[in-house]
């Protein structure tokens, strides 16, 4: 059974823990004061929800990225070797093995020059967009990304990344032509990596 007791006694948590709750003297109308504390500490857990989710930084990326993140974290994604395709159809949610640098198998040099020491990468072909335009890449993990399109680096037109996102840490979007992409990962510090790729809705 829920004990009543006072709001005072509930905010004392360093010095004194609450081990019991003051003797009821009269039922208050509308309810017991049992139900009146148990309203209280459903209003506590609430705020200390909000709080919570307020601290997290999912929603302060440039642009939403919840369904990215759902795709990113959701067990049963396809697991690709650096260097394999994915066809039209295959869904663009995956994780990549990365390999030291010289396993990786880039096409072209990464276009900026990796931070770290003993870092990993890898590449995965991925089918032509539907559309020309905004194409966006969201990451598990820091790393850096290249397009490449025709020989060439697709531009970079914006990039947005959290350290306080469980999931995701990075997404970057590039200016696309509608023909078949390699995607490159490198200047990362793990093994593998989880990856949402997709022209932008």
């Amino acid at each position: 059974m829920v004990k009543s007791c006072s709001i005072r006694t509930q905010m004392i948590r360093a010095r004194k823990p609450v081990t019991g709750c003051a003797p009821e003297r009269r039922i208050l109308p509308g309810g017991s004061r049992a139900k009146r504390c148990l309203t209280l500490a459903c209003a506590l857990v609430v705020c200390w929800t909000g709080a919570a989710l307020a601290e997290d930084g999912c929603s302060k990326f440039a642009w939403p990225v919840a369904q990215e993140r759902e795709a990113l974290i959701a067990k049963g994604q396809p697991t690709l070797a650096s260097g394999a395709s994915l066809e039209s159809g295959s869904g663009l949610s995956f994780r990549l093995l990365l390999r030291p640098p010289e396993e990786a198998g880039f096409v072209m040099l990464p276009e900026r020059k990796p931070r770290i020491e003993n870092w990993r990468g890898g590449i995965v072909r991925l089918p032509a967009p539907q559309q020309e335009g905004a194409y966006q890449v969201t990451l598990s993990e820091e790393a850096w990304v290249d397009v490449v399109q025709n020989g060439s680096y697709a531009q970079s037109i914006g990039s947005s990344g959290r350290s306080d996102c469980p999931g995701v840490r990075k997404s970057i979007r590039f200016d696309v032509a509608s023909t078949p992409i390699v995607l490159q990962i490198s200047g990362a510090s793990v093994d593998a990596i989880s990856i949402v790729a997709g022209s932008v809705r």
